[in-house]
């Protein structure tokens, strides 16, 4: 068809839709190249996996969806419905994985907008049954566009008995995927995407109860309610951890409207009891505590080291005569940090003790004026003090404005 177009995944780099599939993943998303197992590595080594995680845990930028249909490749043709930007096809019995980018993408859960969650789920379930995609698929993982069959080691050993053999060659290779593009626009909106399907009846389903939900919520959900109860959990063993999980995940497994695949839930429990069995709770924090105590004190010293120069520049323009506002100014800090600077190095109340000292050797109370006018000279001034040396140390315009006009105005007052 004209509108399908096979590309090679070698050169992915160069193709925009997988540019922007690749910009789209978390920083480090879950891969595997096996069924039931599953790693987290960054992106630049994740991309290299046979299946890949595409969205981020919380924020749903593609909708994917598992067609399971020899003639999955021209369903979206079949049914008049939208283009996707991206079709991953299994060359063996023609199942395929579509994939639509969102304009805006989508949070879920925590503290996202109900509604838009809502709507996205609307909208996800009425594509789903239009689609005739599998309704339980939660689209965690997906067939990676990206895939190259050198980039990942062959399985030359037995195929676990989980193992789909479909999607095996026979001499126990994996199977390459076709990526296929559609020329479709960059990304829809939910709106859009909304134009073509009838979402009526499905509006009523998105009042019911979050532990109904058949999206992206059930493997959340069982492994957020398992974990905590693991933790609980007395014994250490990792077979004793499975055996006490296990009928408890049964059972909540069964409050979902589409339960899901017993291996999915046996692959949860295994996760978390590695995970209890491993690990000593009590050590580990106080392994992480030491950790952060120390980068934190690297941290203060190497800031400390670097404010040293700024530091010396402050008590030089402090005893120039400037205020510590116009110091923080300078330095481009914030007064508190001059002041505290100033005060460490014993200089903060230099001035103050200037002023007493001025006074007490005049022998009369310094009027307001002249101790803003020493204030704000720009001559150090030096213990001790006499007549000579303040009017040696001060300007002459200073001497002349102030000393002259408390004379004339017989503003000295002699102590009591």
């Amino acid at each position: 068809m004209e509108c399908l177009k096979r590309i090679s995944p070698s050169e992915w780099q160069e193709i925009s839709e997988l540019r922007q599939f690749y910009d789209d993943l978390a920083n480090k998303p879950y891969c595997t190249n096996e069924k039931g197992t599953i790693f987290i590595r960054g992106k630049k080594h994740a991309i290299k996996h046979r299946f890949i995680q595409p969205n981020h845990p919380r924020v749903i930028k593609w909708l994917v969806f598992d067609i399971d249909h020899p003639e999955a490749l021209f369903t979206f043709i079949d049914t008049g419905l939208p283009k996707p930007q991206v079709i991953i096809k299994n060359p063996k019995n023609g199942h395929a994985h579509y994939a639509y980018r969102l304009t805006t993408p989508v949070g879920i859960g925590g503290n996202s907008s109900t509604r838009a969650e809502s709507y996205l789920k609307a909208v996800r379930d009425a594509l789903c049954e239009a689609l005739g995609a599998d309704p339980g698929y939660s689209g965690n993982l997906i067939k990676n566009p990206c895939y190259i069959k050198d980039d990942a080691k062959p399985n030359f050993y037995q195929l676990p008995i989980w193992a789909d053999q479909d999607e095996y060659e026979v001499n126990g290779e994996r199977d390459e995927h076709e990526t296929y593009l559609t020329g479709a626009k960059p990304s829809y909106t939910l709106t859009e995407l909304a134009d073509y399907l009838d979402l009526e009846p499905l509006y009523p389903q998105t009042k019911q109860e979050p532990a109904n939900d058949s999206g992206y919520g059930r493997n959340c959900s069982l492994f957020e309610e398992l974990r905590h109860l693991a933790y609980q959990c007395k014994t250490k063993s990792f077979n004793a951890i499975v055996s006490y999980l296990k009928p408890i995940a049964e059972k909540m497994n069964q409050r979902f409207d589409v339960p899901l695949n017993p291996n999915e839930v046996k692959h949860i429990i295994r996760s978390i009891a590695r995970y209890c069995a491993r690990m000593d709770f009590t050590a580990s924090h106080k392994a992480f505590s030491k950790l952060q105590a120390t980068r934190g004190a690297k941290g203060g010293r190497a800031k400390g080291r670097s404010y040293d120069e700024k530091r010396q520049q402050a008590k030089e323009l402090y005893e120039q005569g400037l205020n510590k506002s116009e110091i923080a100014r300078r330095l481009d800090v914030s007064r508190r940090s001059v002041i505290n600077w100033l005060s460490n190095l014993g200089c903060e109340n230099s001035r103050n003790q200037i002023i007493a000292a001025l006074g007490a050797a005049l022998q009369f109370e310094m009027p307001r004026s002249l101790v803003r006018a020493i204030k704000s000279s720009s001559c150090p001034l030096a213990a001790p003090f006499s007549i000579a040396s303040v009017a040696s140390s001060l300007p002459s315009v200073v001497i002349v404005r102030n000393f002259t006009r408390l004379a004339v105005n017989s503003v000295f007052r002699p102590p009591p």
